[in-house]
């Protein structure tokens, strides 16, 4: 008894010490999982029919013969990878492509070579040029080399599955090597690219593809259905799965699927050398099988497999009329129908002829529809009650599908969809999710002890606000929205979601509960304030605010961009674009995110010259410009921005050769941009300064000289952020100057862009840099140009933090609103131990062993007062007289106040609290503070000394 308890004792100060011990993000990530893992066990019996199968091999055999060989390889026709009529193009591959295939990598398992990614990032300095000519080869050749098909299989319980005795409850993920991994995520990245820019594939088929998430499939649905409802329609929903999806895939029917598309004959070469002859070997249960082929299918974790199979699924989109093609969204293998029109029976219909010609397809291309998990959901509003069921032919025979009761909900894409897209399970899905990882949270620390408080606030953030906050974008309509009522008048109604966020808003606190050193009792508001996390619905309306912006971050052909900008009756409300607002859509840039093609893209890093010293570094730029050719021209371009507005400033300086003569300058305002938009444009206002200047026709080159290093490289690469028209017109302006006329006898010259140390006395930047200055304050140019996307990006966070501010002002408690607590976006307090940060909160909100607490809440054993005789007030602290008598004057001339809200306060309270009086203050209500330090001291020696005891006793005798 005594020794299990002992090593009870043991284990609780072994796990504490780890606790207070964690530095980093990935030890808190780990440390939350404790609370959820189910431990490991070894893969039960599996059944196929009545046999079972107990051992490795015979469980390794069926899940092979199950998930890897059933596609009916006959069904497979001819292979022929001659394409004369390509139309589509692959050019050679580049270094820089090769570099970003190994670095853009996240570490992943490594496969049977046992050599792991951050190897191949290690080795790059001298093994670069070899893997970049290895991947060049591959793809001129079209060849996957042999080492790179072979592949470790691991198989992996499917989450939520009742019985995982069936090999159909698992999925087989493939350990490949690192080195092929990265052939294969560049010939991805170009497949993808392609496939999006040349309308190889729907706009509405999802997986794998740049700037197309879930959730944004998922918005265009909800906001197809509520258009419907605005013209006084109604909508059903049919999910189908692609039953086996990458396993079923036919390497035959893949090629010729890519020859129709115009994939010319080096990617057929390579994607036939990719599927075929591939071999695996099974990890189960720490027992390795022995190597066996694979006949078809695509390698699950292997990053070109998911656009493979998109291209192999392609036709599913262009089957039927086109009226169904809009409401056909997939993603990956899920694949939705989505029918309008005047009735529910109607919607049946249609979809059940839809789902017929579907499932023809799939049997003349060898893919089947798993119909077990396929599910029927109607959109309605109104009183109705039908709920008509939907009968599928198969050549098995009808299949009725039925949709759930009128109070439930259909998933797809992890939302759940209910009739009449209030979303009240899906958020009561969400929150029993996230609770999980707050408990986990809260299993970690407490109010004296723990995990310190940042770590918890960013595990908070990334394992319970990311978990609350899926799928946002889809099913978040605001708490209110405008109506026009009958008279004309727009009037504010509710949308209905106040259940919905008071059921997010109670896993919220509880997980905040356990990231601050806190009472249960302290209020809401305070928890929020203390942990700069706001709360749900101001989380909320930030995932709108950032959709509004992404959008014009999306490509022409994405299906949000296409809903927004062709909206043909400007009546209609949805949730979409009352957050896009597409009235004042065209006041912010758009960029298009497919203007640079992977092979164009310059993506090996550049020297960073920033760290040299300013000294040395404005001696070379002294040095460069004494030798530029003498009939050139100098321009100094900088960007500025006052600290208070939003307008920032461009300006330019231009000089005549080595000659340091000023022949021009200028300035402009940019209302809604920031400094690294005001650095491109002042770029290019700069360039095009100098090209109309008279002596233009006597210059040969033309030096653009700015001090912002990422401007410099986004105006000698492809652009791809904010001002990314600025970035165009500039290089477009460059490549036309060898082209201007000269006077005679003076050579055509070119436009550089050179990098100049900021603020080292250089007299053409600090020119520049006045003019920039100047343009801050300058008369607004009408008409002005759109906000830049940084800009725009800059002032949602702006009005996020407003709101917050807003919130706080309206909730803080009178002891709050008398100290003068604001909000912080990193409070520093946090960084304190967590108890002294405890009694710092508690001090604050009142909620801690006080007088008044345990009055109010009719503590009726609770000590009232110090053992200084004085009553326990939150500043008692300040003047107890035990305390004093350790230290004369512990808080020198600070008040009160600046004792718990300024840094320097609250910092020496925890100073003073760790070192001189430490565990005494907590033995006032037992004695006096000495006695409570001597009686501390002593346990904690013997308690030392028996653990001490007790570990040499069991390494003696053997007890573990």
């Amino acid at each position: 008894m005594a020794a299990s308890q002992c090593m009870r004792q043991a284990k609780r100060h072994y796990w504490r010490t780890q606790l207070d011990n964690f530095s980093d993000s990935k030890d808190i990530f780990k440390a939350i999982k404790w609370n959820r893992t189910e431990g490991t066990f070894p893969t039960p019996p599996l059944k196929d029919g009545n046999r079972v199968h107990t051992t490795a091999n015979a469980k390794a055999e069926l899940l092979v013969k199950t998930l890897l060989q059933k596609a009916a390889c006959t069904e497979d026709v001819p292979v022929n990878c001659n394409n004369p009529e390509a139309t589509l193009p692959f050019p050679d591959v580049t270094t820089g492509e090769a570099h970003q295939a190994i670095f853009q990598a996240k570490s992943s398992t490594p496969g049977q070579d046992e050599i792991p990614n951050a190897v191949l990032k290690k080795a790059w300095p001298a093994l670069g040029s070899h893997i970049s000519a290895l991947y060049k080869h591959c793809a001129t050749t079209g060849w996957h080399p042999t080492p790179f098909r072979q592949a470790l299989l691991v198989a992996l319980p499917k989450p939520g599955k009742k019985d995982y005795s069936s090999p159909r409850s698992y999925r087989l993920i493939a350990l490949l090597s690192t080195l092929g991994k990265g052939l294969e995520r560049l010939m991805a990245r170009r497949l993808a690219w392609i496939a999006i820019r040349h309308k190889i594939l729907h706009p509405q088929q999802f997986g794998a593809l740049p700037c197309r998430s879930a959730t944004d499939l998922a918005a265009a649905l909800v906001h197809d259905i509520e258009e419907a409802w605005a013209r006084g329609l109604s909508a059903s929903m049919l999910t189908l799965d692609v039953k086996g999806a990458f396993d079923a895939v036919l390497s035959g029917r893949l090629i010729q699927r890519l020859q129709s598309q115009g994939w010319p004959s080096t990617v057929l070469h390579w994607v036939l050398s990719f599927t075929q002859d591939r071999t695996a070997a099974i990890r189960l249960d720490g027992h390795q099988s022995p190597t066996f082929a694979v006949p078809a299918g695509l390698p699950q974790g292997s990053p070109v497999s998911p656009i493979l199979f998109m291209l192999y699924v392609e036709p599913i989109f262009r089957i039927g009329p086109m009226i169904a093609h809009r409401g056909r969204f997939g993603y990956a293998d899920d694949i939705c129908q989505l029918v309008i029109s005047k009735s529910l029976e109607e919607n049946t219909t249609r979809l059940q002829s839809i789902a017929t010609d579907l499932i023809e397809w799939g049997q003349r291309e060898g893919l089947t529809f798993d119909l077990a998990k396929t599910e029927l959901q109607h959109f309605a509003r109104g009183w109705k009650r039908n709920n008509p069921t939907c009968s599928i032919q198969t050549p098995e025979g009808t299949v009725e599908i039925k949709p759930p009761q009128l109070n439930e909900a259909t998933r797809w894409l992890g939302i759940w969809f209910d009739r009449k897209l209030k979303f009240r399970i899906h958020t009561q899905t969400l929150a029993a999710k996230a609770k999980l990882a707050a408990n986990g949270i809260q299993a970690l620390a407490n109010t004296v002890r723990g995990v310190k408080a940042p770590l918890l606030r960013q595990a908070t953030i990334a394992c319970v606000v990311s978990v609350l906050c899926y799928g946002a974008e889809a099913w978040w309509p605001g708490r209110r929205r405008l109506r026009q009522d009958l008279s004309g008048r727009q009037k504010l109604i509710s949308n209905g979601v106040g259940a919905q966020l008071a059921c997010l808003d109670r896993v919220l606190r509880s997980a905040l509960l356990g990231t601050l050193p806190v009472y249960r009792t302290t209020r809401t508001a305070i928890l929020h304030r203390e942990s700069a996390i706001p709360p749900v619905e101001l989380l909320l309306d930030q995932r709108r605010r950032s959709l509004a912006i992404r959008i014009h971050q999306l490509d022409i052909q994405h299906p949000l961009h296409l809903r927004v900008t062709h909206q043909p009756n400007r009546y209609i409300s949805t949730r979409l674009l009352r957050a896009a607002d597409p009235k004042n859509f065209h006041l912010i840039e758009q960029v298009d995110p497919l203007l640079t093609s992977p092979w164009d893209s310059n993506l090996e890093p550049k020297e960073r010259p920033t760290t040299t010293p300013k000294a040395q570094a404005r001696e070379e730029f002294q040095k460069w410009l004494d030798f530029i050719p003498p009939l050139s021209m100098v321009v100094y371009t900088d960007g500025s921005k006052g600290k208070e507005g939003t307008a920032a400033g461009a300006g330019w300086a231009g000089y005549w050769g080595t000659s340091k003569t000023k022949i021009f300058s200028g300035h402009a305002k940019l209302p809604n941009h920031e400094v690294f938009d005001a650095e491109a444009r002042a770029a290019l206002l700069g360039l095009q300064a100098a090209l109309k200047d008279p002596k233009t026709q006597h210059s040969t080159n033309i030096y653009i000289c700015l001090d912002n290093l990422e401007a410099v490289q986004q105006l000698q690469s492809q652009p791809k952020g904010s001002s990314q028209s600025i970035f165009m017109n500039f290089q477009e302006a460059a490549r036309a100057w060898p082209q201007r006329p000269r006077a005679p006898g003076i050579q055509s010259g070119t436009v550089q862009v050179k990098w100049v140390p900021g603020h080292t006395g250089i007299e053409g930047n600090e020119e520049a840099d006045k003019e920039a200055k100047m343009g801050c304050y300058a008369p607004l140019e009408l008409p002005p140009p759109p906000a830049s996307l940084a800009a725009a990006k800059r002032a949602a966070q702006r009005v996020h933090w407003q709101c917050f501010a807003q919130f706080w002002a309206e909730k803080a408690s009178k002891r709050y609103k008398d100290l003068g607590i604001g909000i912080e976006k990193r409070p520093p307090e946090l960084q304190l131990p967590r108890a002294a940060l405890g009694r710092l909160l508690a001090a604050r909100s009142g909620h801690g062993d006080f007088a008044e607490y345990h009055e109010r809440f009719k503590h009726d054993d609770a000590l009232l007062t110090c053992s200084c005789g004085r009553r326990k007030e939150p500043s008692h602290f300040y003047f107890c007289r035990e305390d004093r008598k350790a230290v004369a004057h512990p808080w020198g001339q600070q008040p009160v106040a600046d004792i718990l809200t300024k840094k320097t306060g609250f910092t020496a309270y925890a100073d003073l609290r760790r070192g001189h009086w430490g565990l005494g203050f907590h033995l006032h209500v037992r004695g006096r503070w000495w006695l409570g330090r001597w009686c501390c001291g002593w346990v904690i020696w013997v308690a030392h000394s028996l653990f001490i005891w007790l570990f040499q006793f069991s390494e003696f005798s053997g007890f573990h």
